[in-house]
């Protein structure tokens, strides 16, 4: 996937890299660039003693991100450090953390290489039982990255804007990413500052969020990893937008279905009330607000993403509208 977000990953670098962080021993015997990734640059490398790994690297200083994107490389290091100690959940192990700037032009990592296909490219090789059997261990693997909470609601990466109330932590992110939109100019479907009054109407479903959860928020079928031949999840990936909130916010919920074979493997619901539902649909117009601004600084090749996003915004932000007319 092109994005202009993404660095050049030059095999000379690679082994630069690896001479670094792997010893003068051992060198470099394959690089294949991956790209199916949306925001940073990532190569499999494999080195002459058999080992495999992933070489990530974040989008040089010079491209401009959005907001909430602001050191993300480093978040994905330290959850994924916080999950692998702390849970079951399959999890890649870190080999080293560079922020140099020396052998590329911005900060990587390189972690464990994990066997297993995204389980997108999968799914319709599996029966009806092989999905569901996958989406509950999704959900059980989502509860237990959820049980690790924090002093603070935020994201990962932003412990400047932390606080005490959700309520007021989600508002700044809705400011942080309108504010995004308008700076580039973004078209959507109401002026900017009605827009936030339409969605903060309905942040008093947010006052029920009391402790902040460790979310991974980026919980979709191509980052997680499944053995094609045993059906398993051989491995979770991208915590890069991890952030301290509600663990109803995890993409995993995403189609209000409170008897979702997710919900079955997280072994609670919380779908279960009209509060919970209209949260859950504020959560979803974020997403599609990001999915659609994101498309202008990313400069994606094609207009798919956009295309998709922009009528479920639409859908979602007539759905609230309804459902605040239901509750007065």
């Amino acid at each position: 996937m092109y994005s202009f977000s993404k660095i050049p990953l030059p095999d000379e670098a690679a082994r630069a890299i690896v001479t670094k962080h792997f010893g003068s021993q051992r060198s470099l015997a394959s690089f294949q660039e991956l790209k199916e990734g949306y925001y940073n640059a990532a190569a499999l490398l494999e080195l002459d003693d058999g080992l495999k790994c992933v070489l990530k690297a974040a989008p040089p200083d010079s491209v401009q991100t959005l907001r909430y994107e602001k050191d993300i490389i480093k978040t994905e290091v330290n959850v994924m450090q916080m999950v692998r100690a702390q849970t079951e959940v399959p999890c890649p192990q870190i080999y080293c953390y560079d922020t140099s700037r020396s052998l590329l032009a911005s900060d990587f990592f390189v972690m464990e290489y994990l066997p297993g296909t995204p389980f997108h490219k999968l799914r319709r090789e599996f029966k009806p039982e092989a999905q569901a059997r996958i989406e509950r261990g999704m959900g059980r693997l989502a509860r237990q990255i959820n049980k690790i909470t924090g002093p603070a609601f935020g994201y990962f990466a932003r412990p400047e804007q932390h606080g005490t109330s959700w309520r007021d932590c989600f508002g700044n992110m809705l400011r942080d990413l309108l504010l995004d939109g308008w700076e580039a100019g973004v078209s959507l479907p109401l002026p900017y500052d009605e827009l936030f009054k339409r969605l903060e109407a309905h942040f008093d479903s947010l006052d029920e969020v009391e402790t902040p959860c460790l979310v991974h928020w980026d919980l979709w079928e191509g980052n997680i990893f499944v053995d094609p031949r045993t059906r398993k999840i051989t491995g979770v990936i991208d915590y890069e937008r991890a952030m301290w909130g509600d663990p109803l916010i995890e993409f995993i919920f995403m189609n209000l279905d409170p008897s979702s074979t997710y919900m079955q493997g997280y072994r609670t619901n919380l779908l279960a009330t009209p509060v919970q539902r209209r949260r859950r649909q504020l959560y979803n117009a974020y997403l599609y607000l990001i999915m659609v601004i994101e498309c202008t600084y990313r400069k994606y090749e094609t207009p798919d993403q956009e295309n998709w996003a922009r009528p479920r915004l639409a859908e979602t932000l007539k759905s609230l509208a309804e459902a605040g007319v239901k509750n007065d």
